[in-house]
This record gives structure tokens, C-alpha cells and sequence, in this order.
């Protein structure tokens, strides 16, 4: 028994081979790491980024988006590049 009580939920991903499929496994394991976001993860505490970085490279991608919603307005026809909002 542990600290906590029995609890004996079981922790990560978990996937189940079928039928000695293990490639059907190991693509649905694949899957379920990267909707869960864990790669991204690990890739990030490879190395430190100082705040200041961050903060800049989070800018320059919110305003990649910006320009990119923009873009995606001006086809549509809801935006107008001559007028000034």
C-alpha cells in the first residue's frame, strides 16, 4: 500500500498489442505521443532558453500568425490592405 492508499491507477500511455499486430501498435503509440504533446516536451528540456529569447521568439510567432490571419481575411474579402483600421 502505498503513501497515498491502493490506488493503483497506472500512469503514461498505454497501448495494447492485438493479434501480434505490433506495427499497428507501435503506430497507434506513435500517435498517442504526439497528440499527448510529451515529444514536445522533452525536445523543449533539452536546453535552456533565457526568458528574453523566449519572450522574442514568442512574439515573432504570434506575429507570423497575425500576418497569416490577415493573409487568410484579405482572400476572403473581409479585410482591406488601402484602408486604415
Amino acid at each position: 500500500m502505498g503513501k497515498f492508499g491502493n490506488d493503483t491507477k497506472k500512469r503514461g500511455l498505454i497501448v495494447e498489442i492485438r493479434g501480434d499486430d505490433f506495427n499497428r501498435a507501435l503506430r497507434t503509440f506513435s500517435k498517442k505521443v504526439q497528440d499527448s504533446g510529451k515529444m514536445e516536451e522533452v525536445r523543449e528540456r533539452m536546453s535552456y532558453e533565457k526568458p528574453a529569447v523566449r519572450k522574442q521568439r514568442m512574439k515573432k510567432e504570434a506575429r507570423r500568425r497575425w500576418e497569416r490571419q490577415v493573409e487568410d481575411m484579405i482572400a476572403a474579402g473581409h479585410w482591406y490592405k488601402d484602408k486604415k483600421y
